[in-house]
Parts: C-alpha cells; structure tokens; sequence
C-alpha cells in the first residue's frame, strides 16, 4: 500500500510541476525597444577579415565612396562593432550629400542605419534628428516613420509619436498595426 501511495505522490507532484509550466507568467515591465538585435555580434561571421579587407582596400581607392562605406558599416554591425559603423555612417551621410544625383532613397537608409545606432547608444535626439532627415530625403519609405515613431513614444511625445504611427499606417499598415508592434521585440505601447 505504501509502495501505491509513493507512485500517485510522485506522480501527482510530477503532474502539477507539468502543469506549472503552462501558467503564464507576467512580465513586470515590456522589453527596451533594440532595433539593433538583427545585428547582434555572431560567432563565425563568414569572413570577416576578408569582407572587411575587400571594404577597405576600395574605400582605400576611392575614399569618396559612400556605398563602399555603408557596406562596410553593415559588416561592422553584424559583428557588433556600432562605433566603426557610426563612424563609416556619418562619413558616407557626408560623402553622399556632397553628391549631386545621389540616390535619397539610399541616402535615407544610411541615415536610419546611423539613427539605429544612435538610439542604441542612448542619444536619442540624435537618433530622432537621423529619422526625420531620413523622412525628408524618403517621404515615402515607412522605416524612418516607424522607427521615429518608437522614438518619440520613448521620449513621451505622443502627439508627435501618433502622428508618425497614422503617417507610416498609410504607407506600410502591417507593420504599424499594433498586433505586430507588440510582437516586434517586446514593445507594448
């Protein structure tokens, strides 16, 4: 009889540990927004050294190359290094702007790229001054209103924060639906 009752015991007490396992647990604040968890330094980067020596030897040809300059600042923040890559940013935002004919669309995505590392550094005006240059030169790409708008919510500016969300709602709904804002890196606004 001893030898049933241990049985159900330690099944019973397996049971409710299984059991407590399905219990939600809340949270006690959302996540940071981190719009730089896609470049999150990785073990293996596939050749970096290799990557960056390509990089560098044309920057080395042509130093007024700005996409050569972007390009390596994306190498530099998949392997985490966001300095290099600020500093490659801002370089390739002057080159590109001293351009006549440069692409804007282009040149917006450097300046969201910047504006990424920037909020990821804290200087969040900086950040915000980025996205909203980004949003002069591509008045139509939904990244620098999204990521502008995530800002702003930051800083407690939801006037100007709503605005950017119904702005980048016309231009990209799914992304700005808020379902999807809750999924996207813990965010609950």
């Amino acid at each position: 009889m001893l030898n049933l009752s241990f049985r159900l015991l330690s099944g019973g007490l397996l049971l409710m540990c299984c059991l407590s396992a399905c219990i939600p647990v809340p949270m006690p604040k959302p996540e940071l927004y981190r719009p730089l968890t896609d470049f999150t330094p990785q073990d293996g980067v596939y050749d970096f050294e290799s990557q960056q020596a390509r990089f560098n030897v044309a920057i080395d040809d042509n130093p007024r190359d700005a996409d050569a300059r972007f390009a390596r600042a994306l190498l530099y923040m998949g392997v985490g290094r966001y300095a290099s890559a600020e500093e490659d940013l801002t370089i390739a935002i002057q080159v590109a702007e001293k351009q006549s004919g440069y692409d804007a669309e282009r040149l917006a995505t450097i300046y969201v790229h910047r504006g990424l590392i920037r909020w990821s550094d804290e200087k969040v005006e900086l950040a915000i001054d980025d996205y909203s240059r980004a949003i002069e030169l591509a008045p139509k790409n939904w990244e620098g209103y999204f990521h502008r708008w995530l800002a702003y919510h930051f800083e407690g500016e939801e006037e100007k924060a709503e605005q950017d969300r119904q702005r980048g709602m016309k231009l990209e709904p799914d992304v700005f639906d808020r379902e999807y804002v809750l999924r996207y890196d813990g965010i609950v606004l």
